[in-house]
């Protein structure tokens, strides 16, 4: 997409309802729900996107991205009939109209895809979604900090789930693998297309119901018949764009952190597989409370111990300092009223090194052998020599160890103070029920 097509789609926002419990569950092999099969499929067997070039295509789409939708229907239990390739087609619509119209082949939506309208309001309460922004600011300081584009974005992936809703169990790796992330999406919109009653229609409106603000029904059902209508080959309109893989340019990685290796993902913006017109504005997002967050630097994700964790290290931001945050799965990241567990915990420092980035030195040379020891002397030393000489290597050895050690200890303690005294202050817990995201959709709001 042109930066001049994006500038035209800021002049109105698309506000998208509440992803709520609507889309955000899996739904179990139980009461009547049995795995689907080609066997009872409707549509002509073989039924495929085809590649960009191809005469016909009205509307583009990653084939890494296609095939993780394709993967995830096939494994979607269904009660009723429908067809995968209906469902497919249900999958699909949403998306174009939330990210991408992708007329061409370069606005392909990205499976990176990271909202930049969660900026916050100006005024710091948990009242509302719009007005907790400012906790996604490192240590809750949108002013004062100096380390903006290590922002927490909230809204990630291909089908912008955010934390504050249906995004709330998931990491934003998770979100970003179309394959996982589409297994929730198409499970609950065949749930809501089985359970209504009606015509195919009214069902496929009833599927799309999270995405029905500002006539995202009437759009849903265009895309969906240009995908599938009667009397087309399905998807001969839609063009695979070789490129843009299931996760949109997200790479797995192996770091080490807390002295283990553990799983991470690393993401960079700069390297979005697919439409990046929302990496093009102004990386800071301009004054603060203006209408636009920061893009988020490149950053690592690690899934631990009930927690999604987000590390920015210098040698990717440019800072003086690592900065890392946490947040509670199953939590808001933005600190709100009535929910004691939302926000996130800040901290200056990272332990994370990445395993494939040899400039971290996360693997260190081995030590070369030590020297054969000389042949000791034949003299006895006295009482006092032998005791020095006896204890000074495990002793000195020992020493330096608990120096080290301290001394990183010191310093993490010091940085979560830090970050405590930064991120609460003395206000009471941050709480609410609010239950939508307001920035579940990448356009901007028309007014505040």
């Amino acid at each position: 997409m042109s930066h001049t097509t994006h500038a035209r789609r800021r002049a109105a926002r698309r506000f998208l309802p509440a992803l709520v419990a609507a889309i955000g569950f899996v739904v179990p092999t139980i009461g009547g729900l049995t795995p689907w099969s080609p066997a009872t499929a409707t549509a002509p067997a073989g039924a495929e996107a085809v590649p960009a070039g191809s005469p016909g295509v009205s509307r583009y789409f990653g084939k890494g991205a296609y095939e993780g939708i394709r993967a995830a229907v096939a494994a979607t239990p269904r009660s009723c009939a429908l067809s995968d390739d209906e469902l497919t087609a249900l999958v699909l619509a949403p998306i174009f109209k939330e990210v991408s119209m992708a007329e061409t082949p370069d606005a392909a939506p990205s499976p990176m895809t990271l909202s930049r309208w969660d900026e916050w309001s100006g005024q710091a309460s948990g009242s509302n979604n719009l007005n907790a922004n400012y906790g996604l600011y490192p240590f809750y300081d949108p002013h004062g900090t100096p380390y903006k584009r290590a922002f927490w974005t909230p809204g990630v992936g291909i089908f912008q789930y955010d934390v504050a809703g249906v995004g709330a169990p998931y990491t934003a790796a998770e979100m970003m693998n179309v394959e996982f992330i589409a297994r929730d999406v198409a499970a609950g919109m065949a749930q809501r297309y089985c359970d209504e009653g009606g015509s195919p229609a009214a069902r496929r409106a009833a599927a799309w119901a999270p995405w029905a603000g500002l006539n995202g029904v009437a759009k849903s059902e265009m895309l969906f018949l240009e995908m599938v209508g009667p009397g087309q080959v399905p998807f001969a309109r839609l063009g695979l764009v070789e490129g843009i893989d299931n996760t949109g340019g997200m790479q797995a990685r192996t770091c080490v952190s807390g002295g283990a290796q553990v799983d991470c993902h690393y993401i960079d913006p700069g390297q979005a597989q697919g439409a990046n017109w929302w990496a093009l504005d102004d990386p800071t997002g301009g004054a603060v409370a203006s209408g636009e967050a920061p893009l988020t630097a490149p950053f690592y994700v690690i899934k631990r111990n009930g927690y999604e964790e987000r590390h920015w290290l210098a040698e990717d931001t440019g800072y003086p300092v690592d900065i890392s945050a946490r947040r509670r799965l199953g939590q808001n990241a933005r600190p709100m009223d009535g929910q004691p567990h939302s926000g996130l915990e800040w901290h200056e420092g990272s332990d994370l090194c990445d395993t494939a980035r040899p400039e971290m030195g996360c693997t260190p040379e081995p030590e070369p052998e030590p020297e054969p020891a000389p042949e000791p002397a034949a003299q006895e030393p006295d009482a006092e020599g032998a005791a020095a000489d006896e204890a000074r290597p495990d002793g000195e050895s020992a020493g330096a160890d608990a120096s080290v050690w301290a001394g990183l200890a010191d310093h993490v303690q010091a940085a979560t103070e830090r970050g405590d005294a930064q991120e609460r202050g003395d206000r009471e817990p941050f709480v609410s029920s609010f239950p939508s995201a307001k920035g579940l959709t990448l356009a901007p709001p028309a007014s505040r």
